[in-house]
């Protein structure tokens, strides 16, 4: 285990070389009364997970990393940092790619370069006995050098969408730290609402008919807004339907 890349105060980083998976660790740390601020980062995965327990392709020379934290709020204000870390990374993305490239964010968790994923988050948490927010761990996943070809939902990455060949995942880890760190400021200062707006500024398919896949239904309607706790409104069939969680295609 080494550390190679200096991040502001109060991260503390985690490295390997190869894991299994970096929310993996980041939970065993968790668990084992480990505090806040640790960032898990590895070269390699070897069962990096996506949301819905879906294989995330773990190629090297991209980013894979995890954030621990324990923020003193309530479950539903902890689950808005998905949308602070989105904000965060697409910033970066802002940084070290071409102006002309399209950078959005793709409801609830996913980053969009020219309407192809190039970065996916993964929250997951533990409640306390008495229903508080025990631990966050914030999984990144985000494609620097290589991108998977056969998948679902088009994907890119840097070097694909015009970034210099220098990019690297030291680079990008060290400038999502800076960004994260403002962002999480704001929004722990000013409240969601900032965050939200912002985030809208950059969201895909606002206003455009779109699919949303959840568990055991499909629906289609435009999509609307995201309302004040982050949860999605669509018009489908002449009601608005507010979606907690899903996946959502055009």
């Amino acid at each position: 285990m080494t550390q190679k890349v200096k991040l502001p105060s109060p991260f503390k980083l985690v490295t390997y070389d190869t894991i299994r998976s970096t929310n993996e660790e980041a939970k065993r740390l968790a668990i084992n009364g480990m505090e806040g601020d640790i960032i898990v980062w590895a070269k390699k995965q070897t069962l990096g997970v996506g949301r819905r327990g879906r294989k995330w392709v773990s190629q090297k020379g991209n980013l894979y990393f995890s954030i621990l934290l324990r923020p003193d709020c309530s479950v539903s204000k902890a689950m808005q940092l998905g949308f602070v870390v989105s904000l965060s990374i697409a910033q970066v993305l802002d940084d070290v790619l071409p102006k002309i490239a399209k950078v959005n964010c793709k409801w609830p968790n996913d980053i969009l370069v020219g309407n192809r994923k190039i970065s996916g988050i993964l929250l997951e948490s533990r409640l306390t006995p008495l229903g508080e927010i025990d631990w966050l761990i914030i999984g990144v996943g985000l494609n620097v050098k290589n991108f998977p070809k056969d998948v679902e939902f088009p994907a890119t990455s840097l070097i694909e969408e015009g970034a210099k060949k220098t990019i690297s995942a030291e680079i990008i880890l060290k400038l999502f730290s800076h960004h994260f760190l403002l962002t999480y400021e704001k929004w722990d200062k000013l409240g969601f609402e900032t965050i939200r707006k912002t985030w809208l500024s950059r969201v895909a398919w606002l206003g455009e008919e779109i699919t949303v896949q959840l568990e055991y239904e499909t629906l289609k309607g435009e999509f609307k807004n995201l309302d004040k706790d982050g949860a999605l409104i669509i018009l489908h069939n002449g009601v608005d339907r507010r979606i907690t969680a899903g996946d959502i295609f055009i």
